[in-house]
This record gives C-alpha cells, structure tokens and sequence, in this order.
C-alpha cells in the first residue's frame, strides 16, 4: 500500500509538473522567436542573431519557420557587413526554399556591397521575374547600375519603378540622387537625398550627395555642413563621390 500511495503521489507530481514544463517551453520558444524576429528593435543584433540560431535548432519549427529564421539572420549578418555569413544564410534559404523572393533580393544586396556585379543583377532579375509588384528587385538593379556606370537611362527607370510602387523608398531615392547629380539636375537632386534622409536613411552618402547639391545651388553653408556630417560618418566619401565624377 505504501508502495502504490507512493507511486500515486509522484504520478501526481508528473501531472502537475507536465503543464509547468509545457509553459516554460513556449515562453522559452516564444521569447527566441520575438528576438529573431526583433520587429520593435527590442533586442541587441546579438540577442537578434541568438535568437534566430535556436529556432534554427529546435526540432518543433517547421521547414518555413526555419527558412525564415536563417533569412532573418542572414540580415543581422548583413546589416553588422558579415557577407559571409549572410551568405551562407541566404544559401541555405534559396537551398530549402527556392522562391524566396527576399532571400535572392537580400544576396543580391550583399553581392552588390562586394562588387559583384553580376552575381548581384541576376538576383535583382529573379526578384523582378518573382515579385515584379515589390520594389526591391528594381532599386537594386539601379544601384547596380549606377556603381557600373552603365546604362543610366535604365537606371532611372528602374529607380522611378522602385519609387511608383514605393515612394519612400530611402535607397532608390540615394540612389536617383546621384543620378540627378550626375546629371546637373541638382534641385532635383536635393529633393531626392533630402527625401531619403527625412525618411530615416541619414548616412554619409545621402549627407554628402545633399550638400554637393546644396553647395551647386548655392546653399554653401548648408551643404558644408552636411559635406562634413557625411565625412565624419565616413571619411572616404569624398573619394567615393569623386569616382563616380561627382564633386562640389
């Protein structure tokens, strides 16, 4: 008897213990997913990142939520310029998901930041190919073309398509910025950068490309002070611009 009353009491434990365990799993499951995911920025690149690489592991995830976390922390990887890794994590992506439209346009961003032109337009056209409605895969291939020098007519036209569908798009307006520069338009030019930078991309080369404008209109004041904002944020800037024959 006192064995079986033994037994009961531990099988009651079981049963009351089985429920807590279940509770802390899910916070556990729930709180690695919020990092992953860090849709409020309420968590560090590094807790992001953390995050992302145990959903990644834990066996109950299924095969879209876990391509979706390697897609989520290959942008860490990328936003922190660890190419490699990124890489690596849009690889597995595309491997376990083919028609991931945001993997191909994220490798396509990395592929651009490294110079690789090519590998970088050809994901820019699977994305147009997949998802012609986004304006992802139409601002990178004006970027690419703007670093290439090549056919900027095309260029504008794939950043006016970018901007139709998006018209806050804060790259495809950097990026027409230094088309309209390159092309003299420089009140057009200032209205692009100055657009891109009220909307949050406050960077050196939306700085720099607004003080050049600003400096060719006449605001010299103002666009020295945004030439020298965009030099402390990066000091290569000038050279940058300067190779793409653009200067004050």
């Amino acid at each position: 008897m006192r064995f079986l009353l033994g037994g009961a009491a531990a099988l009651g434990l079981f049963v009351i213990a089985a429920p807590a365990l279940a509770d802390t799993q899910w916070y556990v499951f729930d709180l690695r997913r919020q990092q992953c995911y860090n849709s409020a920025n309420s968590f560090s690149t590094e807790q992001s990142i953390r995050g992302c690489t145990d959903v990644i592991s834990m066996r109950t995830v299924t095969g879209d939520g876990r391509a979706q976390a390697y897609k989520l922390r290959g942008d860490r990887y990328r936003e922190m310029g660890d190419y490699e890794r990124a890489l690596a994590d849009y690889n597995q992506v595309i491997r376990m998901r083919g028609d991931h439209p945001g993997a191909y346009y994220r490798r396509a961003e990395v592929y651009l930041a490294q110079g690789q032109y090519d590998l970088a337009m050809a994901d820019a056209e699977r994305v147009i190919q997949t998802a012609g409605d986004t304006p992802g895969g139409y601002r990178v291939r004006c970027e690419i073309r703007v670093a290439q020098n090549g056919d900027l007519d095309a260029a504008r036209e794939d950043c006016n398509q970018a901007l139709e569908i998006n018209s806050i798009d804060t790259a495809a307006l950097a990026a027409r910025g230094m088309l309209n520069l390159r092309g003299g338009a420089n009140q057009e030019a200032w209205s692009d950068f100055d657009a891109a930078i009220f909307n949050g991309r406050r960077e050196a080369r939306t700085l720099y490309g607004r003080g050049v404008a600003g400096i060719r209109m006449g605001r010299v004041r103002e666009g020295n002070a945004d030439l020298a904002a965009a030099e402390q944020l990066q000091p290569e800037i000038t050279a940058t611009f300067a190779s793409f024959g653009v200067t004050p």
